[in-house]
C-alpha cells in the first residue's frame, strides 16, 4: 500500500503544516508506483518508418487540449482516447540523464497512437523527464550535456515525426529556477524553431511558484508553459484535502489565487502572455486514512493516488460531498475506528477550472493524466460539450441560471449525453418521460452543487420512438424531445 517515497513523504508532513513546503512530483511519484522497470517490446518498426507526419493543424483554430499520456497507459488508454478532443498529446516520458542522453518511453514507438493522433490533427509531442535538482543543474548549466539533449530531441523528433517538445524538470535548485533554466529554453526553443519549423517547445511549470521562478521569463524563453494545477495536497500534507481547489482562503492553497498572484503565481503573465499558458487539471484524487469524518481531518496515514475511473463508481456509494471552501469534491467510508477519505475532481469541478481558464483567455487546458478515466466518458462527454463548443465565451467560473441542453447525439441509438447547469446549490430532478408522460428513468436526483453536469442516458432496454427529459428544481420546469432509433 505504500512505498518508501510515499513513506518519507508522510514523514515530512508531520514536520511542517499543510501548504509551508514545496510538494513532491506527482510525475515522479506516479511513474514510481505505476510505472514498470520490465522493458517491452513495440510490435511496430524500431526506427519509426511506418509513422505517418501530421496531416493537418487544428490547434490554429481550436482551444488547446494538451493531454499527458504515460507510457503505463499507453496499452489500455489507446482503446478510449477521443481524438477529435485533443490538440495535443503528450509521450510521457522520455528521460534524461547528465550526459543529455534520452530513454524511450515503454514499450516505444507508439505508431498506433502517433497515426491515429496525427490523422485527426492531434500535435504528439514528447515529454522529456528529470526529477532530481543536482542532475538538473548539469543538464541545463554544462554546455556539452545541454547542446547533446538538443541533438537527441532534434534527432527523435526527426525519426518519429513528432511535432514537439514538452521539459517536465521538476524539483530544480532554487538558484536555478531563474535566469538559468530560461536561458535553457530559450536556446532549446531557439534551436527546435531553426531545425523544424512549426514545432512546439513548451515547459511544465509550477501552479505556485515556491520560490525562486521567473515565470514571466519563462513564458518569454518558450511557446507554452502547462501549468500542473493539481498536488496542493498528497502525500506530504498533514491533512485530506484536495489535490486542485479552485477556491480557498490564501494566495498559495487554490488555483484561482495562483493566476491572479503576481508573486506567488501567473499575474504578472497572464496580462502578457495568456494565450501561452495551458491550465493542467487531476484526472487523479488522493486518498488518506484520517480521524474523523470531517474534511480536512488529521491524516493518520497516506494510503495512495487514486484514479478518477474508480473514484466515480465508489463514490455515489459512500455519499459525494461538496466542500465549498474548495468548490471540489469527496467522499468517506468508515474502517474500523478511523475514516477513509478519498478526494478527487469530477466533471462538475472540473469544469469550473476549465471555466477560469476560459475567463483569463488562456490558450487551453490540459490532464495528467490520459487513461485516468478507463472507458467513463463524462469527463470526454465534457470537454465535447463545454471545451472544444463554447469554453472561450465563458466568462463566469458558475452558471448563470439553470439550464438544459439539448443531448448529443439526437437522434441516438442506444446512448446520448445530456447536460445541464445549477447556478446555486439546489435539488433538481432530472428524468425521462414517454409520450404519455409515465416516467421511465431518473438521470439525477438531490441536492446539487452549482455548476455544469453532464449524464448519459441510455435506452438500451426501451423500444424505439420519442421520448422526453425533464430539469425541474424550485418550480422550474424545463424539457426538451429527444429520439431513440431502433
Amino acid at each position: 500500500m505504500k512505498n518508501v517515497l510515499l513513506a518519507i513523504s508522510l514523514i515530512l508532513s508531520f514536520i511542517s503544516p499543510a501548504f509551508s513546503q514545496e510538494p513532491l512530483s506527482v510525475h515522479e511519484l506516479h511513474k514510481k508506483e505505476f510505472g514498470s522497470q520490465q522493458l517491452k517490446k513495440s510490435p511496430f518498426n524500431e526506427d519509426g518508418s511506418d509513422i505517418i507526419p501530421l496531416q493537418f493543424n487544428r490547434t490554429q483554430t481550436s482551444t488547446a487540449v494538451f493531454g499527458y499520456l504515460p507510457d503505463w497507459e499507453y496499452a489500455s488508454a489507446k482503446s478510449y482516447l477521443q481524438y477529435d478532443l485533443l490538440t495535443h498529446l503528450a509521450c510521457f516520458d522520455f528521460p534524461a540523464d547528465t550526459l543529455g542522453r534520452l530513454k524511450n518511453p515503454n514499450p516505444w514507438p507508439w505508431t498506433d497512437v502517433i497515426n491515429q493522433a496525427h490523422s485527426h490533427g492531434v500535435k504528439v509531442i514528447m515529454c522529456v523527464t528529470n526529477f532530481t535538482g543536482s542532475q538538473i543543474n548539469k543538464i541545463i548549466s554544462v554546455a556539452s550535456s545541454k547542446q547533446n539533449l538538443f541533438s537527441n530531441i532534434k534527432n527523435t523528433i526527426r525519426q518519429y515525426s513528432l511535432d514537439g517538445v514538452n521539459i517536465d524538470f521538476e524539483g530544480l535548485n532554487k538558484a536555478d529556477r531563474g535566469s538559468l533554466i530560461n536561458s535553457f529554453m530559450a536556446e532549446l526553443t531557439d534551436s527546435i524553431h531553426a531545425a523544424f519549423p512549426g514545432k512546439e517547445v513548451s515547459f511544465a511549470g509550477p501552479v505556485i511558484n515556491w520560490g525562486g521562478w521567473d515565470l514571466l521569463g519563462l513564458a518569454k524563453a518558450c511557446d507554452y508553459i502547462f501549468i500542473m494545477g493539481y498536488s496542493f495536497y498528497g502525500g506530504f500534507s498533514s491533512t485530506s484535502g484536495p489535490c486542485a481547489p479552485l477556491t480557498g482562503s490564501s494566495q498559495t492553497n487554490n488555483i484561482t489565487s495562483a493566476l491572479a498572484s503576481a508573486t506567488y503565481g501567473y499575474g504578472a503573465v497572464i496580462p502578457n502572455y495568456a494565450n501561452k499558458l495551458i491550465l493542467g487539471v487531476p484526472y487523479y484524487g488522493n486518498s488518506w486514512l484520517v480521524r474523523t469524518s470531517s474534511s480536512y481531518s488529521k491524516a493518520v496515514d497516506y494510503i495512495r493516488s487514486t484514479f478518477y475511473s474508480d473514484n466515480v463508481l465508489k463514490a455515489p456509494v459512500y455519499g459525494l460531498k461538496w466542500d465549498s471552501q474548495s468548490s471540489t469534491p469527496w467522499y468517506c467510508y468508515q474502517q474500523d475506528t478511523l475514516w477513509v477519505q478519498n478526494w478527487f475532481d469530477t466533471d462538475t469541478s472540473t469544469a469550473l477550472k476549465y471555466n477560469l481558464a476560459a475567463s483569463k483567455n488562456l490558450k487551453g487546458i490540459g490532464m495528467w493524466a490520459l487513461g485516468y478515466d478507463g472507458s467513463r466518458q463524462e469527463l470526454w462527454d465534457l470537454l465535447r460539450q463545454r471545451v472544444i463548443a463554447d469554453v472561450k465565451n465563458t466568462a463566469s467560473p458558475f452558471p448563470s441560471g439553470f439550464a438544459l441542453s439539448q443531448n448529443y447525439p439526437n437522434p441516438f441509438n442506444p446512448s446520448t449525453v445530456i447536460n445541464y447547469e445549477v447556478p446555486r446549490t439546489a435539488g433538481i430532478t432530472l428524468a425521462v418521460y414517454d409520450l404519455l408522460g409515465r416516467e421511465v428513468a431518473i438521470l439525477a436526483e438531490g441536492e446539487k452543487a452549482p455548476g455544469s453536469y453532464s449524464v448519459r442516458f441510455d435506452g438500451s432496454n426501451l423500444p424505439g420512438g420519442v421520448y422526453f427529459y425533464r430539469l425541474e428544481s424550485e418550480g422550474l420546469n424545463i424539457a426538451r424531445k429527444f429520439i431513440l432509433l431502433k
